[in-house]
């Protein structure tokens, strides 16, 4: 695994989660653990694959991340055929100093993946974990 967050020589990487909802991987592709948690992550520094070694770290790599999730890679890639990874929103600004926003709904072979999953369990607007705040390389 290239999971890798030095508190000795790594750069500062913060950041948030909102755990949104909790799935199990329902049909012929369920592994003994069918847990999954969709969350909504902020990265308040812009560190390379930030969010991807973070989740990793805390042994919840993102869903088909050959990388950094490598241990489930296979079995996840069976029923979501590509990194589950998804930029819902940004803001720039640009060399003028306007700000600029996009938004982009979640694509259709996202949402067919979560098709494959049964909801658990709902956590509340609000509901978030403590910052993670670490020193990281990837």
């Amino acid at each position: 695994s290239r999971t890798f967050v030095s508190t000795v020589d790594g750069q500062e990487a913060r950041t948030l989660l909102l755990v949104k909802a909790c799935y199990h991987l329902t049909g012929q592709h369920v592994m003994q653990d069918d847990s999954y948690t969709f969350v909504e992550v902020q990265p308040l520094t812009g560190r390379t694959h930030q969010i991807r070694v973070h989740l990793a770290s805390l042994g919840r790599p993102l869903v088909s991340d050959e990388v950094y999730g490598s241990q489930a890679f296979a079995a996840d890639s069976l029923w979501c055929p590509r990194l589950f990874l998804h930029c819902s929103r940004v803001a720039l600004r640009t060399t003028d100093g306007e700000l600029c926003r996009a938004e982009a709904p979640l694509s259709s072979d996202l949402i067919r993946a979560l098709g494959m999953l049964r909801r658990f369990g709902v956590l509340g607007q609000g509901t978030t974990t403590n910052p993670l705040h670490t020193h990281g390389k990837a």
